[in-house]
């Protein structure tokens, strides 16, 4: 007989770090509690731990901003269950925002053991920690503690029980070893990029979200009865990943192909062999694409991994999101009080300072004019578009002269007339070389950056993932601003034909 099983979706994140959505300047930024939240929705929402902080943020400048932001996800995560972890108590733990849940800490106020009704099934849910993670907290020995939690979440009828471990993944795996009863353990310290598939430990099952919310656990748990272990079944989400791993492994190897046919030198075999490779992933996409739904095991409890990438796709949580845009605005309002008054870097004495584009258009009038065309013109208006030009994460970037001797911060990049990114940003500050009508010697402004100016100033690997320096440079380069070097280029892509390109690959 057929048992018809309830279905319960858990979804976790861990390690958030103070990080409610990404950069957007990257062609497909992953992150977004605002589509953590969609995929939560009617279902356990979980966090292991880290949600509040990022201790590399917590500059005495940037640390309102950090706060609003750990004050939001508070918020947001009012209907989540949360553990704790290292970084939430970066501040101390007067700082942490929102309840926590650790069965092995004192010193604080916590959340006891708690059991959430989901469709009908009890599922517990306890925090534990590895003591010496939160010090200076004390915390008793994780392993009894666990194990007492268990027992009273059973006591409490808790039919599935989920531990959000404050712990890397070698201490999980070992509480899991230790401790009988918990079905699934989140781990909520190093996860990194997360864990593709569950691991299991005994009858348990050991899973990793994605750090600042970039990848999120997904369990989608179908529950017959009490007794039981869980099992895996490798259905739809499984046939899904397997999917995706082809059709990457098909395109890196007809990238490959494509140019190993071009060299007369390549080993012709080797170059056979890919090409059946290829044709036996193409094959195995298309039977994938054809097969029938594996059907699911009977009478059994059993339960869907997914590891999931959130992107653009996944469609932002309304009331979340209007938080969020409330966010970026009341980060401009803390960060212009904290800074009213404060003076930024002075130059050294008889040292340059930044003077502005429309300096140099006295005596470099077309370079300017072409320079007005070009996306870099507008980058202060891209962030005033979203609310975020008085976001630290944001304004380095969009603005000449950030932080610098004799450059600007905060409260005086508007007057100065500094935003936007201008000459002064490659070439360096150019008040004695306005000064002295370009006859200043030795020379103090810089006619050609470093090659790696620019991938290590701004175009990262995070902010910039399409950027490469020649067909970047064909953007910035023309009629009257380094029209030679631009001749010397010659066709090709350009920075944003390359940035068009992955956009549309993204689905944006």
């Amino acid at each position: 007989m057929w048992v018809l099983p309830v279905l319960v979706a858990i979804v976790a994140t861990a390690e958030v770090k103070g990080t409610p959505e990404p950069c957007g300047c990257s062609s497909d930024p992953l992150g977004d509690v605002a589509r953590v939240a969609t995929l939560a929705k009617g279902g356990l929402w979980l966090d292991a731990g880290s949600l509040s902080y990022n201790p590399e943020e917590l500059s005495p400048e940037r640390r309102p901003q950090s706060e609003a932001k750990a004050a939001a996800l508070a918020h947001i995560y009012g209907r989540a269950l949360v553990g704790l972890g290292a970084d939430d108590l970066a501040l101390g733990p007067k700082g942490v925002r929102g309840a926590r849940q650790a069965c092995n800490v004192r010193g604080m106020a916590l959340q006891s053991p708690r059991v959430q009704t989901i469709n009908g099934v009890k599922i517990g849910v306890f925090g534990v920690v590895t003591p010496s993670r939160v010090a200076p907290l004390k915390a008793a020995e994780p392993v009894p503690a666990a194990e007492q939690a268990v027992k009273t979440l059973r006591k409490k009828g808790a039919q599935v029980i989920v531990a959000l471990a404050g712990m890397n993944r070698l201490e999980t795996r070992q509480l899991l070893k230790t401790v009988a009863g918990i079905d699934f353990a989140i781990v909520g310290a190093d996860v990194g990029d997360g864990m593709e598939e569950p691991e299991p430990v005994g009858t348990s099952w050991l899973a990793a979200p994605g750090d600042l919310a970039r990848y999120a656990v997904k369990l989608d748990v179908s529950f017959v009865k009490a007794g039981p272990p869980i099992v895996q079944f490798a259905g739809e989400a499984a046939r899904k990943r397997t999917l995706q791993k082809a059709q990457r492994r098909i395109a890196t190897l007809q990238t490959q192909i494509a140019e190993w046919k071009k060299d007369p030198t390549a080993d012709k075999a080797f170059v056979s062999a890919r090409e059946n490779e290829l044709a036996e992933l193409q094959e195995q996409q298309l039977m994938m694409g054809r097969a029938l739904p594996v059907m699911p095991p009977k009478d059994s409890n059993y339960f869907e991994y997914e590891l999931v990438p959130m992107r653009h796709t996944i469609p932002r949580d309304p009331v979340v999101a209007a938080e969020l845009t409330r966010l970026a605005h009341t980060i401009g309002q803390v960060n212009l009080a904290a800074a009213k008054g404060k003076e930024p870097m002075p130059a050294e004495p008889g040292a340059p300072t930044y003077v502005g584009i429309e300096a140099c258009g006295k005596c470099h009038k077309p370079a300017v004019d072409f320079w007005k065309t070009t996306v870099h013109a507008q980058a202060w208006k891209t962030l005033v578009d979203v609310d975020k030009q008085y976001n630290y994460d944001c304004i380095g970037c969009h603005v000449t002269g950030w932080e610098k001797p004799g450059g600007v911060n905060l409260v005086t990049v508007e007057k100065r007339k500094l935003v936007d990114v201008q000459c002064e940003t490659c070439h360096g500050p150019g008040s004695k070389h306005v000064e002295e009508a370009g006859l200043d010697e030795p020379r103090t402004i810089t006619r050609k950056p470093a090659d790696r100016y620019c991938a290590d100033a701004c175009h990262t690997k995070e902010h910039s993932d399409t950027f490469a320096l020649v067909p970047y440079l064909r953007d910035i380069l023309g009629k009257g601003h380094g029209e030679k070097a631009r001749a010397r280029l010659g066709d090709g892509p350009t920075g944003g034909e390359l940035r068009k390109k992955a956009l549309e690959a993204a689905g944006r």
